[in-house]
């Protein structure tokens, strides 16, 4: 059987990569090459590989100076991997190898990429028609959380927005870029489960037609939306301005007058005290590693007799019980992903177990009235009232 070199390619296309900047110095000109073969190889030693055309002069400026940096691009970089995989010319290149950083070792680190690993070269193995750079880390750092740059099946690919809702590190960090999230928090309040979880708590709060809402943690605002609906007047607050941006255009365009938005912190309310008759949240509470802070502050703004609404995954909710839960319903593939994002959101922030909540709620000087489980227990309605 004779090897076929184009479907070798295309089998090996089949691997989806992040795609990386590598950069290094000679003789104090800076050189770089887009590379997606790239590996950690050891973390003790911190050892990194990468795989250079043995053509390329980047390779042979590495194999001259012993050191180079990985730069990992973020999905915004697409025209700095082309230009460096040969799109563009030599003045372009040194235009941007120029402006960038210098690491210990002297190699280029672009601004605004994900991470970097500055490396000195360890070993270089004959590869065929590439060499095999093995590097030891020097120094490594990493940007702000964003979307990687990616490569499948010879072109790039972006990840959906539900993997930053559910973005591990940056959950467990506190660093998760709000901002990012819009229409992916647009789509999931606007279909599906969750959908139908924000208009129950509509239907069991009950809001009147002479009553004033507060919304917190607003999102883009179906909750607010759905709230002034039935009542006299609905504010919506959120501690993101894209958020309350997207929120207020939906507001205007469904012809809502009575709904407004306001960027502002849940535990710094911008309002008097009792001013309000109903007081609601979704999803903001599994946020907060205490949650009385948020709670003491509706506490305030809500008049005698006013009522409390939650919406908040319960301390069961996983991605293994969430799977099980949509492995009984028939949901389109973008609404079961969001479901799992919910899921993997809640096992890296805080589940409050419902006795926590119904002590929290208490300390704060309100009553539980009603407590409903939804989604086969997964998913929590709370009514409170305050005395």
């Amino acid at each position: 059987m004779l090897f076929d070199p184009a479907e070798f390619r295309k089998v090996l296309g089949q691997f989806a990569t992040g795609v990386t900047l590598v950069t290094t110095v000679q003789d104090g000109t800076p050189h770089a090459m887009t590379v997606n073969s790239f590996s950690a190889v050891s973390l003790d030693p911190p050892l990194v590989l990468f795989c250079a055309d043995r053509r390329s002069r980047t390779s042979a400026a590495i194999a001259a100076s012993g050191v180079f940096a990985v730069n990992i691009l973020r999905e915004e970089q697409r025209e700095i991997s082309d230009l460096f995989a040969g799109k563009g010319t030599d003045i372009d290149r040194q235009a941007v190898l120029t402006e960038a950083h210098v690491a210990e070792s002297g190699s280029p680190i672009l601004k605004d990429v994900l991470a970097f690993l500055d490396c000195k070269v360890e070993h270089a193995y004959d590869g065929g028609d590439h060499i095999v750079y093995v590097g030891r880390v020097l120094s490594s750092g990493r940007g702000e959380a964003g979307a990687p740059l990616l490569y499948y099946r010879g072109t790039y690919q972006a990840l959906d927005d539900v993997w930053r809702w559910r973005d591990r590190y940056a959950a467990r960090e506190q660093a998760t870029p709000f901002h990012e999230l819009v229409d992916f928090f647009d789509r999931m309040q606007a279909e599906g489960p969750y959908a139908t979880l924000v208009d129950e708590l509509v239907t069991l709060v009950d809001p009147g037609v002479e009553e004033r809402c507060l919304d917190l943690g607003c999102g883009t605002g179906r909750l607010t939306r759905e709230m002034g609906r039935r009542c006299h007047e609905s504010i919506g607050i959120d501690a993101t301005a894209a958020m309350v941006e997207r929120a207020a255009q939906r507001a205007k365009a469904l012809g809502l007058d009575n709904v407004t938005f306001r960027e502002a912190l849940a535990t710094r309310l911008p309002f008097p005290d009792a001013s309000f008759d109903v007081v609601t949240a979704s999803n903001l509470l599994l946020h907060l590693p205490e949650p009385g802070p948020v709670l003491a502050e509706a506490a305030r703004v809500l008049r005698p007799g006013g009522r409390l609404a939650l919406l908040e995954p319960a301390a069961t909710m996983s991605r293994a019980t969430m799977a099980g839960y949509l492995r009984g319903h028939r949901y389109n593939p973008s609404t079961a992903h969001a479901m799992l994002a919910w899921a993997d959101a809640a096992e890296v922030t805080y589940r409050h177990t419902e006795d926590k909540l119904s002590g929290e709620l208490g300390g704060a000087g309100l009553q539980v009235d009603r407590r409903e489980r939804r989604m086969n227990g997964l998913a929590l309605l709370w009514i409170a009232s305050k005395a």
